[in-house]
């Protein structure tokens, strides 16, 4: 399967925004509400129309996976608003339309995301450490990224609790 990865355009704004309704009303049906979900569909439109005026302004990258000509799924990253770690980066969301699952695209977007972190900080040659609490077969993508904690967010981009104080992942500038 031909895919692309690469950084956001600002004409990639509906398609980000299309595929936030899709994944959220495949990964959610059944678990909330059908008029919440409904609600998702409905501000598709001005999702993305937000998403395109505050295009220039965010304080984060997003890179997207594009297949046929269409994007298909894309991640945010940045550097982490957790001041307790300062110097390191964040995933702060990664979607991916069902069709496209266990494709190993997820693992790409998460490598990707490493990557230009690393890249737009200068850090040269592999300045992380630890292992990661999550696994996809032997490997993880974050394996050698520095451990940090970083608390889960709320649907409306607040922190929420410790997931019973085990650390997570985050990928540490040097």
């Amino acid at each position: 399967m031909k895919y692309t990865i690469r950084k956001e355009k600002k004409e990639d704004c509906m398609g980000v925004s299309h595929v936030i309704t899709v994944a959220w009303n495949e990964t959610y049906k059944g678990i909330l509400s059908d008029s919440f979900l409904e609600e998702i569909k409905t501000n598709e439109v001005k999702r993305g129309k937000i998403i395109k005026e505050t295009f220039a302004t965010k304080n984060y990258s997003t890179l997207v996976l594009e297949i046929d000509n269409e994007v298909v799924g894309f991640v945010n990253f940045g550097k982490t608003e957790d001041l307790e770690f300062d110097n390191c980066g964040e995933i702060f969301a990664l979607y991916i339309i069902k069709k496209y699952h266990h494709y190993g695209f997820g693992k790409k977007l998460v490598e990707e995301s490493i990557k230009n972190l690393k890249e737009s900080r200068g850090v040269k040659g592999d300045p992380f450490s630890g292992r990661s609490e999550y696994r996809h077969g032997d490997r993880h993508p974050w394996d050698g990224v520095c451990k940090g904690y970083f608390p889960p967010r709320d649907l409306h981009g607040r922190r929420t609790h410790r997931r019973g104080g085990r650390a997570g992942e985050g990928v540490c500038f040097g």
